[in-house]
């Protein structure tokens, strides 16, 4: 709706100094009204969909209160024989709201009356006509034409007694007509549309005896009979395997009726029923060592009304074998990684071990090739002279030694133990020797 459009009709008015301050007045009532709210800061969809809801109801009824006050202008103007200035009025009306029926009425009858030299006659005459129109209506039992018709005249005639009488008689007969209708449709157990029925007449005759008494017993009949449907379609749904749908269902059921004794029972069931359904499968993950899908399982048991406190403890477990867990394949991977380093270290001794040996071979061939080609003089025995003794033990003693470096990093305690031994007792002050026996001694517990 155009503003533009809202202040030309004001200006267009008769009357129009008081419709403006009257709209002044409520557009400034409006704004203070609106600046009293604490409204905070909006989020939410929710609140924001409220929040446009409620200014399009307002900016509606300040709507309502204009065309209102621009009807009664226009209805001043009809009365007063000026229906041009009337017809404009009413079009600018109905191009605002096209359903405002007391000016479409309006606006039909100062077209009819455009141009008459006698409005008061013409006024008479055409609401004759319309009587006339809507009795002839009547006879022929075209009971809401004929109403219509008597609704224009007491509109354009609100003193018309005549109109008045017949509309009341039309709506009568109309109420009665959608009563007798609602009894049919309820004795066979359509309740919906017994209630359209009996609505329409209250609406047609809102005095009508002990039609609300009725319409309230149909309505709890209606009610109940739509939980009953609801719950056979959540059953059914059930059966089928849709438990969320089903559950759904039931939420809908209670919704109109908290006080549903069945669907309170079923709902409880079907809902510790998913609840165990969560927890087995948080189980089976939790079997599996997939401990955050078991504790996710466990978590939606809660929601469907499973025991907090025991779903905390199974997910509390679940936690902490989840530590020891990681905690073991952590310190898995240190020991590998230990393992992997003293790997190499025995692998380098061994081939330094091993250069050493053939080394000492290669030695040991020289020598013994030299004492084979030097003859020893008359007179001396073939033993070498203690110093050359000596140090041929430390280098035995030495070789020795290696030998027990190898055992002992094969693990084969005893055999290093008999090489440390030997060397020692080819070289008593051979400290790698002492050393190795100690560490032997120590760790294993095994004698000299």
């Amino acid at each position: 709706m155009s503003a533009k459009l809202l202040a030309a009709l004001l200006v267009l008015a008769a009357g129009s100094a008081r419709a403006a301050d009257t709209k002044v007045h409520d557009a400034e009532g409006l704004f203070l009204d609106m600046s009293k709210l604490n409204l905070g800061t909006i989020s939410s969809e929710d609140d924001k969909k409220k929040y446009i809801y409620t200014i399009q109801l307002e900016k509606s009824r300040v709507t309502r209160k204009t065309l209102k006050n621009v009807y009664e202008n226009a209805f001043d103007l009809y009365k007063n024989g000026q229906y041009e200035a009337a017809n404009d009025l009413t079009r600018k009306i109905l191009a605002i709201d096209p359903g405002y029926s007391d000016a479409s009425i309006l606006n039909r009858a100062t077209i009819d009356l455009k141009g008459s030299t006698k409005p008061r006659v013409s006024e008479r005459r055409l609401v004759d006509e319309r009587f006339e129109e809507g009795m002839a209506l009547y006879r022929q039992g075209r009971l809401v034409e004929a109403s219509e018709r008597w609704d224009e005249c007491t509109k354009l005639a609100p003193g018309n007694l005549k109109a008045h009488y017949w509309l009341r008689k039309a709506r009568s007969e109309m109420a009665e007509e959608h009563y007798r209708k609602g009894r049919q449709a309820y004795r066979q157990h359509r309740l919906r549309e017994a209630l359209d029925q009996w609505y329409a007449a209250l609406v047609l005759n809102p005095r009508y005896p002990r039609l609300t008494v009725e319409l309230a017993k149909v309505e709890a009949e209606s009610r109940e009979q739509d939980a009953n449907e609801k719950l056979q379609a959540a059953l059914n749904l059930y059966s089928q395997g849709l438990v969320l749908e089903s559950l759904k269902m039931l939420d809908a059921v209670l919704e109109s009726g908290p006080g549903n004794v069945k669907a309170q029972k079923l709902q409880a069931e079907i809902r510790a029923e998913v609840a165990n359904q969560h927890i087995a499968e948080g189980r089976r993950f939790y079997e599996s060592r997939q401990y955050d899908k078991a504790i996710a399982e466990w978590k939606h048991a809660v929601e469907y009304g499973y025991d907090p406190k025991s779903a905390d403890q199974l997910v509390a477990r679940a936690k902490e074998q989840q530590r020891r867990e990681a905690t073991a394949k952590a310190r898995a991977v240190e020991v590998a990684k230990a393992r992997e380093e003293d790997l190499k270290k025995q692998k380098a001794d061994e081939a330094v071990a091993a250069a050493e040996a053939k080394k000492k071979e290669e030695e040991d061939k020289a020598k013994a090739a030299a004492a084979g080609q030097t003859q020893a003089p008359a007179g001396q025995t073939g033993a070498p002279p203690p110093a050359q003794n000596a140090e041929s033990n430390r280098q035995a003693s030495q070789q020795a030694y290696l030998e027990g470096v190898i055992y002992y990093q094969k693990g084969d305690y005893e055999k290093a133990r008999d090489k440390w031994l030997h060397a020692k007792q080819l070289d008593p002050a051979n400290s790698d020797a002492i050393a190795g026996l100690e560490k032997i001694e120590k760790l294993y517990g095994a004698g000299q």
